[in-house]
């Protein structure tokens, strides 16, 4: 086990091995999570936020405040899944908590991609981008949200997020099978100007194609919010009428 210092900017700035498992920042220790969890957390975080290369392009105006924004939706997205789950699994005697989504493969691909590993690379990678998912995950479990409670209102309890595979693949995306809509337009255009990254699209609302789905609902997801790259969605109404929580 090792202890995690880190600085204010969520730089990694010491790791004390054989201490306990937890991580401190500016003197307070971060609550309701290990050490090891944080890193791996934040992690995930980081390799499914946008690069700064496409965040400029979204954002040129402000790229590091709207990567500040990405990194924490994504966090509280997923936060607000694990909630969702843990609550529905616990009706079936079940358990999902914090351990479980942090080796969740089903729900985000970012497990086991390059980037993921890249994220424990402190000489290599986008340190700006490692810093502020490790804030994002700091911020959370510290109730440090103040500044991010645009965010938070915004993602109207959110679980699902998408990046440039829905732009790419659009109404062959696996969100698209099952229906989503737009609840803003707007939200399927923020790869209009972007070109570095190969066949990204505009996109609107899809209704359901996957027989099975189409059968009882036009939409699964709503649109809420985009920030950087990345478009978040929640539980559609005619899902949530039909009992879906997650």
């Amino acid at each position: 086990m090792a202890t995690l210092i880190y600085n204010t900017n969520g730089s990694l700035m010491d790791i004390q091995q054989g201490g306990p498992d937890k991580a401190v920042i500016g003197n307070q220790e971060v609550p309701f999570i290990t050490g090891s969890q944080l890193r791996q957390y934040a992690a995930t975080v980081y390799s499914e936020a946008s690069f700064m290369g496409l965040v400029r392009q979204i954002s040129p105006a402000d790229p590091i405040g709207e990567m500040r924004r990405e990194t924490f939706a994504i966090t509280y997205t997923m936060y607000n899944y694990a909630m969702a789950k843990g609550a529905a699994f616990r009706r079936a005697g079940r358990r999902y908590g914090l351990a479980e989504l942090l080796v969740d493969s089903n729900y985000t691909k970012g497990i086991s991609s390059p980037a993921h590993y890249e994220y424990f690379n402190t000489t290599g990678g986008d340190d700006t981008r490692r810093q502020m998912s490790t804030l994002a995950v700091i911020k959370l479990f510290t109730k440090q949200t103040y500044d991010v409670q645009d965010v938070i209102n915004n993602l109207q309890g959110a679980q699902y997020w998408d990046g440039s595979d829905l732009f790419r693949l659009y109404q062959s995306h696996f969100r698209a099978k099952n229906g989503y809509e737009l609840s803003n337009r707007a939200h399927g255009a923020i790869y209009q100007s972007v070109n570095v990254v190969a066949g990204a699209q505009v996109i609107d609302s899809c209704t359901a194609q996957n027989p099975s789905v189409a059968s009882k609902r036009q939409y699964t997801y709503m649109s809420t919010m985009t920030a950087g790259g990345t478009i978040f969605f929640k539980i559609h109404p005619q899902a949530a009428a039909q009992g879906i929580t997650w």
